[in-house]
């Protein structure tokens, strides 16, 4: 007995390939968003751990630590650094406990006036502008495409950081 071996006719393949691109088209904006928060998440721990560093440090050094931008925009990374003659800016000689490179391209950190470019950490694990003003503000991190939760860490004048998690939105 001869067997018989059916194919694909042209239409079934055409049909199949359609459901298949119908649900890598609903697949792909999912997969983007989720990436985009991914990115968001690690962005604020990297900060929030930074923030810790320092408030330890400070303490158990005995100067001020800052975590410092060093241009204003914190998407472009940062420094946490040991500030051992009191410039609140870098110094070749000051010694770099770690050190955070540019995040991904579309996730923006802005901060408030206070901590626009450096959160400082005195010796009692305060923060405190480098005149000696308390130092309190706000980091905004979002993500340019306005799909992933805007987070924000809120750092009070007693050094602490506080997170939130608030709805997409622009940046």
């Amino acid at each position: 007995m001869i067997g018989i071996t059916r194919g694909f006719t042209l239409i079934e393949a055409l049909i199949t390939l359609a459901i298949i691109a119908m649900c890598i088209g609903f697949a792909v904006p999912a997969f983007t968003q989720f990436i985009q928060a991914q990115q968001m998440t690690v962005a604020s721990h990297a900060l929030l751990t930074s923030f810790t560093l320092a408030r330890q440090a400070s303490v158990t050094r005995r100067v001020a630590v800052l975590v410092d931008n060093q241009d204003g925009d914190w998407s472009t990374g940062w420094l946490v650094y040991a500030d051992q003659n009191g410039n609140s800016r870098w110094d070749d000689d000051e010694p770099v406990l770690r050190k955070f490179d540019a995040q991904p391209k579309g996730v923006v950190i802005k901060g408030n006036a206070p901590v626009r470019r450096y959160v400082r950490y005195t010796p009692t694990g305060r923060t405190s502008m480098a005149s000696g003003a308390f130092q309190a503000g706000t980091l905004v991190l979002c993500h340019i495409d306005g799909k992933a939760p805007v987070r924000r860490l809120v750092i009070n004048a007693t050094g602490r950081v506080r997170r939130t998690l608030e709805t997409p939105g622009p940046c």
